[in-house]
């Protein structure tokens, strides 16, 4: 990073940066102990620099090229999204028209309304707006297994949505891979040959594939490491993440994008894809299969992916016009995105420093905060807790607090370097909200009113430890049912139960408590008595 004399940070050509980029990355892997990495820059047009670092195994046998194929996990989603876009340009299918269209027997569990199969489209699939939970029953990140793609599918028909249709926003795996399978049936042939006939030939990409036969007979694909020897290798879960691409087939997948979908999808399904559903006014957020991220002064468009010994990141910058790529083979270091941004700063300029928040308008003071809103909210990214404090809110999140105000009865401004604005959504009579929903970009934050600690009240499955195996470890959890309250240990919270029958209870976060399964699950997640 170059500076001038006020601190700003000067923008540098490609070739500077590659050469710093040559000199620091090999340190890097050192460091932070990575076997590879392989990173590119593109315009809309051409691929400015690319270069491979490290090697594809641990025992350093073989070096990461250009043509290295490494695991994009959740990068998948955005050639699932872009493959689907394509079919509604074809008229194969259509964005609003409901999955059974398409997939007649499909059929899913709720506790909001009959049949809401029904009501989900292609559009709540990859806005992650449908209501499913992350995890399905049989092949999931907790228990990979040997299932087909299309067991994998059918169960997820056993699993409970965590919201009515269409309410909010949750990242979910199940809504792409209920996507690919509808790409399946319309186009009659598997998702990876959908995928390379309607996406990766027309592009070019020669160097990509979704077929566990193909990367099986390739020489020239990265292992991934994780934090235990054994890393799977195919996973039923590939819309949702089980593509794998070399650098520079990455770099031309984004210049796609760049150029704003170029004559594979019409101008208008390009943009749809960077908008946000429901929110044409949000800069960030969750488009059609593509996150919209703010960082600084830097605008960026693109998902990364983490997993099963990968982490990646393909961002293009649209108003510089560049994009870049950073791909490694390890799971055990903390660069993923951070490196990607680095590079955008080094060659736009732009300050990634958060923006100062203007002083937040309080017209007559701001509504006065009800005392039901105090309490914890617990989210994907984290976890606030509120208190009211006068005619202000207190809000404490990772050791932090800032001063809050509600501007209006149902909006609450957060004072501090980074503006955030929280609407209050599902309001109780007594002004207790259900949930906090960013009107940055549409993360939320579920009320949470954990039980005290107190007797026993049951036996059975409750009150006592389970262990939860990831593959990659061992953590515990504990199911307590005391004082006639019922709860969950689930990553570090102790998460309220709510009854629905004698075998199934819903957590505060929306997540189902199968006590018929055997063993018991969460979140379809096995919970293994200890």
């Amino acid at each position: 990073m170059t500076t001038d004399d006020k601190g700003a940070v000067v923008p540098r050509d490609v070739e500077t940066v590659a050469a710093e980029l040559e000199q620091r990355v090999p340190r890097l892997l050192a460091e932070h102990a990575i076997p590879g990495v392989a990173i590119g820059v593109c315009d809309a047009s051409r691929i400015l620099w690319s270069a491979g670092f490290g090697t594809t195994t641990a025992d350093g046998s073989q070096p990461i090229t250009t043509d290295t194929t490494f695991g994009l996990q959740s990068g998948s989603k955005m050639y699932t999204a872009t493959a689907v876009l394509r079919a509604v340009g074809d008229g194969l299918v259509d964005l609003d028209a409901p999955i059974t269209d398409y997939l007649p027997d499909f059929r899913v569990r709720t506790r909001f309304e009959p049949n809401p199969e029904r009501r989900i489209t292609l559009r709540h699939l990859l806005a992650h707006t449908a209501g499913f939970t992350h995890e399905a029953p049989v092949g999931n990140n907790y228990v990979v297994g040997n299932a087909s793609f299309a067991a994998h599918c059918r169960s997820i028909g056993d699993t409970w949505l965590r919201f009515d249709v269409g309410h909010h926003h949750e990242y979910s795996n199940l809504g792409y891979d209920l996507a690919g399978h509808v790409l399946e049936r319309v186009s009659g042939e598997p998702f990876h040959r959908h995928l390379e006939r309607a996406l990766l030939e027309p592009l070019g990409l020669a160097r990509t594939t979704a077929d566990v036969a193909t990367l099986k007979a390739d020489r020239d694909h990265a292992l991934g490491h994780g934090t235990s020897a054994r890393v799977p290798f195919r996973v039923p879960m590939v819309p949702a993440g089980g593509v794998h691409a070399s650098v520079d087939d990455a770099c031309r997948f984004a210049q796609l994008h760049l150029r704003g979908g170029a004559d594979l999808l019409p101008s208008e399904l390009a943009e749809e894809m960077t908008a946000v559903p429901g929110h044409p006014e949000r800069d960030q957020g969750y488009g059609l299969g593509v996150a919209l991220i703010r960082v600084g002064d830097l605008v960026i468009r693109g998902h990364s992916g983490g997993g099963f010994g990968f982490l990646s990141d393909i961002y293009w910058a649209p108003e510089a016009g560049l994009g870049v790529v950073v791909l490694t083979n390890s799971t055990k270091h903390p660069l993923q995105f951070r490196l990607a941004t680095e590079i955008l700063r080094d060659l736009t300029g732009a300050d990634l420093a958060p923006r100062p928040a203007a002083p937040t308008a309080h017209p007559d003071g701001g509504p006065r905060p009800p005392a039901a809103i105090a309490g914890e909210y617990v989210g994907r990214v984290g976890t606030l807790t509120l208190a009211v404090d006068g005619d202000g809110v207190v809000v404490r999140s990772g050791g932090t607090s800032r001063s809050a105000r509600l501007v209006t009865p149902h909006e609450l401004a957060v004072d501090g370097d980074s503006p955030q604005r929280y609407v209050l959504r599902d309001v109780d009579a007594d002004g207790r909200p259900g949930m906090l929903e960013s009107a940055i970009d549409g993360q939320v934050h579920h009320r949470n009113d954990p039980p005290p600690d107190a007797e026993p009240t049951a036996s059975g499955p409750w009150n006592r430890d389970y262990s939860i195996r990831d593959g990659t470890a061992v953590t515990r959890t504990r199911l307590r049912h005391e004082g006639g309250l019922a709860s969950i240990d689930w990553e570090g919270h102790r998460l309220q139960l709510e009854r629905h029958t004698d075998d199934v209870w819903f957590s505060s976060t929306g997540e189902a408590l199968d006590l018929a399964s055997q063993p018991p699950t969460y979140a379809n997640v096995r919970l293994h008595p200890r």
